[in-house]
């Protein structure tokens, strides 16, 4: 997926373009856009990454508790890894999780979210909880989009005016940065004046970062959380063998 965003941004899909309002005392920088990103495409790969993290879990549980002699397939089928955001949450899970060994409950209340305050963490850091989430709204329908944020655009504008005074007028410059949609004709940057504008000239530099939109309408660079929480369900999950290997004296496969 990184390498798909990188292919992308490559192409030269987008710059910007100077215009001057029609009483030319205001000046926007709009945004060009030649090749819209293919979010939809982002957005479905991103979304059967985390499917697939969550399937992992749950398939560990499943493989425990095969190992350990669970055979019914209906208890089996009722079982997955449990996410919890509250002691409550968790009580609720204990009746789907009794067939487990009690080494395996114990293993698996340890890394769950609720626990985290306890260490002086927050519930919106974990990423169990963000897993969760994602996976039970979205279910390949993820928010997906490129946000320019204000701090990405660097701007060299050279702004020549009519007169001296007009010039002299619009010192210090009124200048207004926009963190506005991926999308053609977007006005990323406002600069009004108080004297009129002849012509405008500049060098300019926008870095876009393609994001996802959490569920609480946090956002986060999309290769950056899928990094993220790939490496915190590895962490998770050798916590969970490592103690069944204890337990047990067997590799958990």
């Amino acid at each position: 997926m990184s390498a798909d965003i990188q292919a992308w941004a490559g192409s030269n899909p987008y710059g910007v373009r100077a215009r001057i309002a029609e009483d030319r005392l205001r000046w926007e920088l709009q945004l060009q856009v030649s090749h819209p990103p293919p979010l939809a495409d982002w957005g479905f790969r991103f979304g059967e990454a985390v499917n697939h993290l969550r399937a992992t879990l749950d398939n560990l549980v499943v493989a425990i508790a095969r190992q350990s002699g669970v055979t019914d397939e209906k208890q089996l089928k009722a079982l997955m890894f449990p996410i919890s955001g509250t002691p409550a949450e968790w009580k609720n899970r204990q009746k789907a999780l009794a067939c487990l060994a009690d080494w395996c409950r114990n293993a698996l209340e340890q890394v769950q979210p609720f626990q985290r305050p306890e260490y002086g963490g927050t519930l919106d850091e974990d990423l169990l909880l963000v897993l969760r989430d994602l996976d039970n709204r979205t279910k390949h329908h993820l928010q997906v989009k490129p946000d320019l944020a204000p701090q990405t655009i660097e701007h060299a504008p050279s702004v020549e005016f009519e007169t001296e005074e007009g010039a002299a007028a619009s010192v210090p410059p009124d200048t207004e940065v926009i963190v506005a949609p991926f999308e053609d004709g977007a006005v990323l940057l406002r600069h009004r004046t108080n004297g009129r504008i002849k012509s405008v000239r500049g060098r300019y530099s926008i870095t876009a970062e393609v994001q996802v939109l959490l569920p609480d309408d946090r956002a986060f660079g999309v290769t950056d959380l899928l990094a993220a929480l790939w490496e915190y369900t590895r962490a998770v999950m050798e916590h969970v063998i490592g103690t069944a290997e204890g337990a047990e004296g067997k590799s958990v496969v």
